[in-house]
């Protein structure tokens, strides 16, 4: 069939090929959005296991605070 026979009126073809390219375009568009959330995702998860990390060594080195405070204390008594 022509594209631009009576069936097809030449602004039809036309607007069928935008909407072949805008969903083509939609289509590419969708793929790099999930795949930035995939990556995002990953980020994120590095980060979370990073604070979890993180939040342990702040624990030992408050507890090390903690018993280097009562060490001082302790040498402070026996003067």
């Amino acid at each position: 069939m022509d594209l631009f026979s009576d069936a097809y009126p030449e602004v039809i073809t036309k607007l069928q090929n935008e909407n072949k390219y805008l969903k083509l375009e939609k289509e590419e568009e969708k793929e790099k959005l999930e795949n930035m959330i995939k990556t995002l995702h990953k980020e994120i998860e590095e980060i979370i296991q990073k604070n979890v990390e993180t939040n342990k060594e702040l624990t030992n080195a408050k507890d090390q605070n903690k018993s280097l405070s009562l060490q001082l204390e302790n040498c402070k008594k026996t003067r």
